[in-house]
């Protein structure tokens, strides 16, 4: 169903809002509606853990992240060559140029 935006604008005074405009029961947190409870917040607030947590922070390895490709408007050196071209590619961790590209 389509719907105008002003259905949702929130009123400048309280005048002309009904009980249909309004939740009452909903929090202003956005949890769920009329103060239940989840098995999460439960959980939490009996001091339980999650019994998968072990307590250490798991070991993560990042690499940054690399350009499939390079465009130089003024050109740059082929690693490979050293030709000077506007567009190189990655191969092996070097930018090379179109012809020393190993496709």
């Amino acid at each position: 169903m389509d719907r105008s935006l002003d259905e949702f604008a929130t009123p400048d005074t309280d005048e002309g809002t009904t009980d249909a405009e309004t939740d009452d029961d909903a929090p202003a947190d956005g949890g769920p509606a009329g103060g239940e409870e989840t098995p999460a917040d439960a959980a939490a607030d009996a001091g339980e853990t999650d019994p998968t947590d072990d307590g250490e922070e798991p070991s993560l390895t990042v690499r940054a992240a690399e350009s499939t490709m390079d465009w130089t408007p003024d050109g740059a050196a082929c690693a490979a060559c050293e030709a000077t071209v506007e567009r190189r590619w990655r191969d092996d961790g070097r930018l090379v140029c179109l012809d020393c590209k190993q496709w």
